[in-house]
Parts: C-alpha cells; structure tokens; sequence
C-alpha cells in the first residue's frame, strides 16, 4: 500500500517520464567506490563486504601465487573491470583494492546501467533486467576450469543454488526507495564456501592379502571436490587401522583440484597395511586455501571378519 502510495504521488506530480530525471544520481555510473552503493543496498554491501570477492586483490595468498602480483594473466580476475557470461574480464586500472566489486558483477558500459536478475524500478540508477544473473554463465569468466566440471553434469543447479543462497528480503534498504519493491529473492554476497556432506559421497573399502581398497564416489557436488581455478584447496583422507583394540597405522592421501573427486566418477585409493587388521576408520577433511586449519568433512568406521 505504501509504495503503491508513493508511486501514485510521484507519476500525480512528476510524471513517469521525469520521475528517473529527478531522482538519479549520475555518479552511480560512473564506477564509484562499493561504499556508495551500501546507502541503499546496505545488506547485499554487508554481505561482499565479508566476501572472499571484496579481498581478491589484496589477500596474502593472492600476493603470494602470482609473485607479488607479476604473473599477469592471473590479475583481470581479481579486479575486473566487467564480468560478462564466459567471457574473461579485462583488468581494470582504478579501485583494484576492492577485489571484485560491485560494478566489476553489475554495471555495463554498453547500456549504461546497472544490470540484475529483476525488472525493477531504480530511480536512482538506469536498470536492466540480464537472465544472465541467475545462470552459470555469468560466474565462468573467472571460474572456468569449475564451470566446465559443472557443465559435465546433468544437475539442474547452478552455481547461484548453491553459492548465492537466497532468502526473501527488500534490495534497498534506503527510504523510500526500499518501498518501490515487494520483497525478493535476495542472494546472499558472501558467496560461502559450502562444505561436503557425508550424503554427497558413496564409500566403498575391502581388504585384500596386500591391504585396504577404498573407493570414493561424488554423488553430491556438480563440479570436482576440491575445485579451483587458481589457489590451492586440499582434501584430506586419512584411513586408521586397528588391530587388537589398538591403532597400528594411520595413513593419508591428498586430493588437490587436478587429482579430486570428479562428479558421478569413482576413484580408488590403495593402502598397504597389516591384512590382520579388522577395524579402519575413514576420515575425509577439507582445508580452504586461505585457511591453516582443516576441517572434518566426513568419519566413519567399517569393520572385517
């Protein structure tokens, strides 16, 4: 009722077509600082603002892979200028600080406005309504050894489902624009890294004269386990054998982006213990490049006769 109110008022006094006249704000495209768009967007500003995207190029891992920033094909993707579907950006000379920031996802220069998954009305700003936003595509610019694994998949998620979770909220916060929209699907900017579940392997171990088979299988990520285009995520599998109530050995294989758990593919895993042994335990870990701890993903137990 309000923003029918307000609406109503505006195109009684205004006009419809002076109303984007008197209320835009010219600076909004032209690139500036992502602060400027937190006095409306204050909750999806909050959001990157805590993102591994807002620190792409300013993180010490970062600095470190490309020798201090020297390795120049690594560089457009941690301060693009415009992300385009599975095009590969160009890197942008202002703002770099800011990693990848509003207007590298947002604004395009070709229709001088800001572009999103919404028909909207944006005063403030010209708007675009680009499908483009809640597909695949818009993400393989950057991540494009990932979107390919996606691609091999039959899922029908995108990497929105599951990287941009939505909940139903307002896109602006700021008066009285915030009454201009009915409450939407707002995809979080944080963009988590989710982490496996037990549910998203099948684990298969058998013990032979010289040792234990495991076989590991993902059913539940569209794309390998670990992924990266760059950077160096690692799972960890760590196989425990018992042997009269006791643990003789304990073993360990590293999964790394080129040697992970491909979608739908089984991979097997020798180790050379004791045959007498009649109890291992599975253990599956996962450490994110920019972290030093590991995480548990997954532990289970399986017994011998």
């Amino acid at each position: 009722m309000i923003r029918f109110f307000l609406l109503s008022v505006l195109v009684f006094t205004v006009g419809c077509d002076r109303i984007e006249a008197l209320f835009l704000e010219e600076d909004l495209l032209q690139r500036p600082p992502s602060k400027r768009c937190s006095e409306c967007h204050t909750k999806i500003y909050n959001q990157w603002k805590d993102s591994r995207h807002s620190v792409a190029w300013v993180s010490e891992e970062f600095i470190k892979k490309t020798k201090n920033r020297t390795k120049t094909k690594c560089l457009s993707c941690h301060a693009p200028l415009e992300i385009k579907p599975e095009e590969e950006p160009e890197l942008r000379d202002k703002l770099k600080d800011e990693g990848v920031n509003c207007f590298s996802c947002h604004y395009r220069e070709s229709t001088n406005s800001i572009h999103g998954p919404y028909k909207v009305f944006s005063p403030p700003h010209y708007s675009t309504y680009d499908p483009d936003y809640i597909s695949s595509k818009i993400c393989a610019g950057c991540h494009r050894k990932t979107y390919r694994e996606w691609k091999t998949t039959d899922t029908d998620k995108n990497c929105q489902d599951c990287h941009m979770p939505a909940k139903k909220d307002r896109l602006i916060q700021k008066f009285p624009f915030k009454y201009f929209h009915s409450k939407k699907d707002l995809h979080n900017h944080s963009f988590p890294s989710l982490k496996a579940k037990e549910r998203d392997f099948i684990v298969e171990i058998k013990k032979d004269k010289s040792g234990i088979i495991l076989r590991i299988k993902n059913i539940g990520i569209p794309h390998t386990v670990p992924t990266a285009q760059q950077g160096s995520p690692k799972y960890y599998i760590t196989l425990t054998g018992f042997l009269e109530g006791k643990d003789i050995f304990k073993d360990n294989y590293m999964l790394t982006p080129k040697s992970g758990l491909k979608p739908g593919k089984w991979k097997e895993i020798r180790f050379f213990v004791d045959p007498e042994v009649y109890k291992v335990t599975l253990t599956v870990e996962r450490k994110l490049s920019w972290k030093n701890e590991r995480e548990k993903v997954m532990e289970k137990s399986f017994h011998f006769d």
